[in-house]
């Protein structure tokens, strides 16, 4: 599972992918979500002021944790799709979503 971390910047490494974009202070893109790190680029972000960046990282999870996840992720669903019908396009809307939260499952 990918999760979101905020490392200070002196503790990041080339090759981490950022989770958020970065901001200037007037509010324009620095660096685009999921940019990967180079040394350039982490003493430019220095240079500028910036003190930390939220990473992207991968988190093993223990079974029994993530399985507990899944069946909590499904019953929410069984509860906001009960009245929705049982045609085509609900049911490929509940497998979208099933899918989608069960990837991201934090």
């Amino acid at each position: 599972m990918i999760v979101t971390k905020t490392v200070a910047i002196a503790d990041v490494e080339p090759g981490m992918r950022l989770a958020v974009a970065v901001l200037d202070d007037g509010g324009h893109v620095l660096l685009p979500a999921a940019a990967a790190l180079t040394d350039g680029i982490l003493q430019s972000l220095e240079r500028r002021g910036v003190s930390q960046l939220q990473i992207e990282s991968q988190e093993t999870l223990d079974p029994a944790v993530l399985a507990a996840r899944r069946e909590a992720i499904e019953q929410q669903l069984a509860r906001l799709f009960r009245k929705a019908g049982e045609g085509a396009e609900t049911m490929a809307l509940h497998q979208a979503v099933l899918a989608f939260r069960l990837d991201h499952c934090a």
